[in-house]
Formats: C-alpha cells, sequence, structure tokens
C-alpha cells in the first residue's frame, strides 16, 4: 500500500505505479486498487495484463469497498461515503468579539 489522501478523502495520484502493479503481479497479488488519476501512466507488459484486475478508485470510501470484507464493511462504507461526500454549503461566520460594557 503507497499514497495519500487529501483532508477531503480524496485519493491522491502516485508515483511509478506500472512498477507497482508489476511488482503485485511477481509477488503473487491477483487485484491492485489504483489512484482513478494514475490510469493514463498504467502501462503494463502483455505478459501481465491477464494476471492482475486493476481497480481505479478516487476516494477513501472506494478504497474500503473494494478492499474490505465481513460483516462490519458495509456499515463503516457507508459512514465515510458520508464523510467524504460531505460539501460545504455554507460559510460559517467568524465568531464575534466579545464586547465589553462600562
Amino acid at each position: 500500500m503507497t499514497g495519500s489522501l487529501s483532508v477531503r478523502g480524496d485519493v491522491m495520484p502516485i508515483g511509478g505505479v506500472t512498477g507497482k502493479i508489476e511488482a503485485a503481479v511477481q509477488s503473487g497479488m491477483k487485484k491492485v486498487i489504483i489512484p482513478e488519476s494514475n490510469m493514463d501512466d498504467v502501462l503494463i507488459e502483455e505478459r501481465y495484463r491477464d494476471k492482475i484486475q486493476i481497480i481505479p478508485v478516487k476516494n477513501m470510501s472506494e478504497v474500503l469497498e473494494n478492499a474490505l470484507i465481513g460483516t462490519g464493511k458495509d456499515g463503516l462504507v457507508t459512514k465515510m461515503k458520508k464523510i467524504t461526500n460531505i460539501v460545504p454549503t455554507e460559510i460559517i461566520p467568524k465568531t464575534p468579539k466579545p464586547t465589553t460594557h462600562t
């Protein structure tokens, strides 16, 4: 696993994606999750193409949806989708300075 997330949970691009995918195949992996923004960078050799499934993702909820298994998966993925899909609808004004009464 490599990479980083934005504060909103967006998956950021990684470097060396082709080499990482080929190394995953050589290690026996059947699936890899990569940032969707790296899909144009994937140039794997023909001999590796049928050996690996590449899953492009945009945000952390998609990562969890594809990486987790088990009974708690659905609840966690649902919570993460709520967090990553939050769009601010208004700007909260600064707290006014307290006034002093004399």
